[in-house]
């Protein structure tokens, strides 16, 4: 459920919650996480002139790229928060 402040309008609820259950009503769409940021990491190669766009969820391989400094990581996630 999203969740939004006092001041939203009820009707922004019902077209988030509408757009939500659009988008992922019957899909499955984070069940298991088996990245292993080390090795992106090894094989991505990331230079300081390097630039990222990734989608994320915790953001917890955005972090882990951040170890070697590239120009930029842009994360991209549904949830917008």
């Amino acid at each position: 459920m999203l969740m939004f402040a006092q001041s939203t309008p009820p009707s922004t609820h019902a077209i988030h919650d509408a757009i939500f259950k659009r988008v992922h009503g019957s899909n499955l769409v984070y069940n298991t996480c088996w990245e292993d940021p080390r090795l992106d990491r090894q094989m991505l190669n990331l230079q300081p002139d390097s630039r990222l766009v990734m989608i994320t969820s915790a953001g917890c391989n955005a972090l882990d790229y951040l170890l070697d400094e590239p120009a930029e990581i842009h994360a991209v996630d549904v949830n917008p928060r």
